[in-house]
């Protein structure tokens, strides 16, 4: 029973706020935290990280083993490292915050009870009459109901939701009449769907009890009779609408919430390297361990003075004995890593977005960073998926050609050329066919004009000129570029199309230097474009009261469904050549309607239209049964630019070693002559087709065919082109068969796929191999694909900014690519991979003296270092010095690596991060610490009266030697390592040592601490100083030498090439 209710549809009285929801305001709360639940909540999410639970449980357990090392040595670094993370959580919530307040705040006039009132937009409810103007956004997803316009109708600017600048029309429901006094006496009613996250689909209907009967007028609802939250209107004065969808469920709200997380490639390694610092603990703490009971067995028993021997086969001293070692040994393990990367990957995403050449100044647009924690992987990609239109090209359609009547034209300036006839013809002087073709294209549209204060200038000039400068093509607004741009080149003709009112279309029609008039047709019905239909239709009658049907859409869509006696074969053939031109081709046709069968259409399309439940299949059945029979009148071709420097884009990634698969709806013909122009498919490329087959053994046959191809011409590189049918039945019967031949491919182009389609592919690449895929697009058909892939890339385009946004990563152009990838993602990756190996470096050196020193202290499991140097190591004494390295460094400069794209091989697959890598830094550390222990031992072991005033070191002059050597050793191995130095990096090195100078001298004026007057002593030592300088000498030698060796003759952007 209560799963029949959830399905009942909403019922939502206009007018009254007493609704079934009223419990559900129009408050919108993007935070992720309250005050109550933030520090609980916060904490729970950081100790969800293995490392930061390590840390607390060896915490906790120092508070009861091991009193030679403070628990506060464990508990500072993770309290001082999950606090600054709570911070960066807080101020960004805290920011969020200040949105939600201003946003819920705004000022909103809803009509109540037949008075407007001014409220808090959080207090709009369901059923509320909300007064919208221009001057604001509209507050919640609105049924228009009145608009001050003429038309009863509002333009609205989505810009705000789905990043689209074209206006879209928003309609008053069709033969309703706002009456307030029906209103308040709540005699009308919407009934519609609960909330969705779909911004193209509404379903509802209005229900009016004004007639005094039982049965209600009933007046169908669409997604054209919906103002969305978030949008602004353009036209009207005022508008009102109700209120049916607030606050979290308004679909803006919806299509806000949390997608998915993605991880970056860098999780494995860090991963793995702590799981390998670990292990090594483990395993130096169990030898330690080992040899401590032999010692005790051997030695206490001789020493009397000790007293009693210890029980050290008791469970508890055995368990307390293991423990102690592993906290004293914790330090191996970076807990500040998290947070310097965290730190690492801020800075890059600032990098990128105040990166100059990667703003577009014809947009105002910069770089945008919606994921900075996949910086790195931008230096990993292998495979780029990328869509054709709006990406490759521009989206700015030009209209260039036509065919009809066995001729083909082309378009120039206001004339006609044909080149089979080599002339040129006014529209006027033409054929009857063609003038009823370009008639066709200036009706079937859903254009919309925007109104124009200069509309009132008068025609003192050509008529047809005026009619184009004034402006009326800039007033032109359509979701589809293509239709925009055939009614420019009718206008172009002669054929303006001028706007409707009441649905009354205006076509002036200037022809051959005379002005015919305006001619108005009367528009019946429209049937909406579908990426399922492939074509749009609309229903019209001319002044001679004859109905016509006009339908335009892809030849696939419109030319089986034209008589058999239309020349369906010949156009087919010029489509097919507009195709390899790589222009966009349209089939147009109609057919005439009797009263009959349209009254029987509309019938049924409104029964359709009324249903809640498979309203858009319902109305598709309507739709089949009267666009058939068609009279074919033509084709045109539209011109899509190729986008700025896109070539050299390709050719430059493809020679950085990424494979780029292009996957467009666009047919065949079209996208492979794309493909060519573009340098996808480079000119020697063997290319192989695979088309129409779905049978399984004759797919088998047709790979085993190109496997073999590709095998026999190894040295040419190769392209796949497959069509959509082709991909569903190879994902289907053949997916790891096509994957090994696609991965083998230079390139490959798959045509004619669905959004669906485009994401499934990317989804199977991504899980069938171990390449780092991106994806790029500019359309909402592209948000599928881009948020599969690992890395998500949008571009700001013509069809909108949704993908942008729904990106983890937007540029303005595709030529900005090349920089992001192989500039960006280079230095990345390099920095971040330098930061985790100097950590493990780091953290080896300072845990492997201690380790040495057990040997010498009877397995006591104690600390060499004052507690002082463990708390200040890896926060200031090193730890600035190569953070800021690891945010700055720059192995090659930004122009090398443009001009080199192939550098960018040598970090794929994280090479700079492999076990040899991790190998080397870990051998040259555990060195290092050799020779800082045993440098200081010998000097200690024969004579240890090393002060001016005779007095012998101590245990503590002993480990302040050591930390003293690791500090300058670990801050000078910065120099020798990095890539490119500043003033400020020479200023961090340096005042990392004097903040380990000045810090001891002062921790060492404290009376009470156990360095007390030990730093002064140890400063005015000259052996000691002996022991500093040599020590260092020796350490970095190796470095030295591996530095000059490199510099000469290996690391140079020449030979590095010649390696790969």
């Amino acid at each position: 029973m209560k799963r029949s209710r959830e399905k009942e549809p909403l019922r939502i009285t206009i007018g009254s706020t007493n609704q079934q929801m009223k419990s559900i305001l129009n408050r919108v709360r993007t935070t992720k935290y309250t005050w109550l639940t933030f520090v609980p909540i916060n904490f729970y999410e950081q100790f969800r990280r293995a490392v930061y639970f390590y840390f607390l449980v060896i915490t906790i357990i120092s508070f009861f083993v091991n009193d030679t090392i403070s628990p506060l040595t464990s508990l500072l670094p993770l309290l001082f490292v999950m606090i600054v993370t709570a911070l960066k959580e807080g101020i960004e919530d805290y920011s969020r915050s200040k949105n939600d307040r201003s946003v819920n705040s705004a000022k909103v006039t809803v009509i109540r009870n037949g008075k407007e009132q001014c409220i808090d937009s959080e207090y709009v409810q369901q059923g509320d009459l909300v007064v919208v103007t221009s001057k604001s956004y509209v507050p919640c997803d609105l049924v228009l109901l009145y608009s001050s316009s003429a038309r009863n109708m509002c333009f609205v600017n989505t810009a705000n939701l789905d990043g689209e600048t074209n206006l879209k029309p928003i309609f008053a429901p069709t033969n309703y009449t706002y009456d307030l006094g029906d209103i308040v006496r709540h005699l009308v009613h919407i009934i519609c769907e609960h909330p969705t996250p779909d911004l193209y689909k509404f379903n509802g209907r209005i229900e009016s009890h004004t007639n005094g009967t039982d049965n209600p007028e009933v007046i169908p609802l669409t997604i054209e009779n919906l103002l969305l939250r978030g949008v602004r209107i353009r036209g009207p004065d005022r508008a009102v609408g109700c209120a049916i969808y607030t606050g979290m469920f308004t679909k803006l709200q919806l299509n806000s919430r949390y997608t998915g997380n993605k991880s970056a490639s860098s999780e494995h390694y860090i991963n793995k390297f702590i799981i390998a610092l670990i292990a090594g603990m483990v395993v130096v703490v169990l030898i330690l361990y080992l040899m401590e009971r032999k010692k005790v067995s051997e030695v206490y028993p001789t020493i009397y003075y000790l007293g009693p021997p210890i029980e050290y086969n008791a469970i508890w001293q055995i368990f307390e004995d293991f423990l102690s070692f592993l906290i004293l040994f914790n330090y191996m393990v970076p807990i500040s890593m998290y947070m310097n990367i965290e730190l690492y990957r801020v800075f890059g995403a600032l990098f990128m977005t105040s990166d100059i050449h990667l703003y577009d100044e014809e947009t105002d647009q910069p770089c945008g960073v919606n994921a900075s924690n996949l910086n790195e992987d931008l230096g990993q990609i292998n495979i780029l998926f990328s869509d054709k239109t709006g990406t490759l090209t521009k989206n700015q359609m030009i209209f260039l050609k036509c065919y009809v009547n066995g001729h083909n034209y082309v378009l120039q300036n206001n004339q006609l050329y044909c080149p089979d006839r080599d002339e040129i013809y006014e529209l006027g002087a033409m054929d009857t066919d063609v003038k009823i073709l370009f008639e066709a294209l200036a009706l079937c549209h859903t254009v919309e004009v925007m109104s124009s204060s200069d509309d009132k200038s008068t025609e003192t000039q050509s008529e047809k000129d005026s009619l184009i400068t004034t402006g009326i093509i800039d007033r032109y607004h359509s979701s589809s570029p293509d239709e925009k741009a055939i009614l420019e080149g009718c206008a172009k003709l002669g054929l303006i199309f001028e706007g409707t009112d009441n649905n009354s279309m205006r076509l002036s029609r200037i022809l051959n230097g005379r002005n015919y008039g305006v001619v108005q047709y009367e528009r019946l019905h429209v049937l909406e474009f579908s990426s399922e239909r492939k074509r749009m239709s609309i229903i019209i009658r001319d002044e001679m009261g004859v109905i016509w049907l006009y339908s335009k859409g892809a030849e696939a869509s419109i030319l089986p469904r034209c008589k058999p006696t239309s020349p369906t074969t010949e156009t087919e053939v010029q489509i097919t050549q507009y195709a390899k031109e790589g222009l966009r081709t349209l089939a147009v046709a109609r057919r005439r309607l009797t009263e009959d069968e349209f009254v029987t259409f509309v019938a049924s399309c409104k029964e359709a239209s009324i249903q809640l439940t498979d309203r858009k299949e319902l109305l598709a059945l309507c739709y089949e049964t009267i666009e058939v029979d068609f009279d074919l009148l033509g084709a045109t071709a539209l011109e899509d630019a190729l986008q700025d420097d896109v070539d050299k884009t390709l050719l430059a990634l493809q020679e950085a070693g990424l494979k780029i698969w292009v996957l467009t709806g666009d047919k065949v013909e079209t996208a492979f002559s794309i493909g060519r122009a573009c340098k996808h498919i480079p000119e020697t490329a063997e290319v192989h087709f695979l088309m129409n087959i779905t049978v399984s053994e004759t797919l088998q046959k047709r790979l085993n065919q190109i496997e073999l191809g590709i095998t026999s011409a190894a040295s040419k590189p190769t392209c796949l082109v497959i069509d959509g049918i082709t991909v569903s039945a190879l994902l289907t019967h053949l997916p790891e068969q096509f994957t090994d031949l696609a991965l083998k491919c230079k390139a490959v182009l798959c045509c004619r796929l669905s959004p669906l389609q485009k994401s499934e592919i990317v989804m199977h690449i991504k899980k069938s191999s171990r390449h780092i895929t991106a994806a790029i697009g500019d359309g909402a058909n592209d948000v599928s694909m881009i948020q599969e892939a690992h890395i998500g890339i949008g571009i700001s385009g013509v069809e909108g900014k949704q993908a942008a946004r729904s990106a983890d990563y937007a540029i303005a152009k595709f030529f900005m690519l090349q920089r992001l990838l192989l500039v960006h993602g280079h230095y990345n990756n390099e920095r971040l991979a330098f930061m985790v190996l100097f950590y493990c470096y780091k953290n080896l050196i300072i845990t492997g003296c201690m380790a040495l020193f057990q040997v010498y202290d009877l397995y006591s499991a104690t600390s060499v270092y004052n507690e002082l140097f463990l708390w200040l190591f890896d926060i200031i004494y090193i730890s600035f010095s190569f953070t800021y390295l690891a945010m700055s460094d720059k192995h090659y400069s930004e122009s090398t690596l443009l001009r080199f794209p192939k550098l960018y091989k040598r970090i794929a697959h994280n090479k700079l991060t492999s076990w040899k890598s991790f190998l080397m830094w870990i051998s040259i550390g555990a060195l290092q610490t050799l020779i800082i222990f045993y440098f200081a031992y010998a000097i200690l072991y024969d004579n240890n009266i090393v002060f001016n005033e005779g007095q012998t070191a101590d245990f503590s002059t002993f480990g302040t030697m050591l930390i003293m050597v690791l500090v300058i050793v670990g801050n000078l191995k910065v120099l020798l390592v990095s890539h490119y130095m500043s003033y400020l990096n020479f200023a961090f090195i340096i005042a990392s040592i004097l903040a380990f100078i000045l810090s001891t001298y002062l921790y060492n004026l404290d009376s009470s601490s156990t360095l007390y007057h030990v730093y002064n002593m140890f400063l005015s030592s000259l052996p000691i100083w002996l022991y500093i300088i040599i020590c260092t000498i020796v350490c970095l030698l190796p470095d030295f030498l591996m530095r000059a060796i490199n510099d000469m003759f290996l690391d140079r952007p020449e030979s590095t090439l010649v390696n790969l």
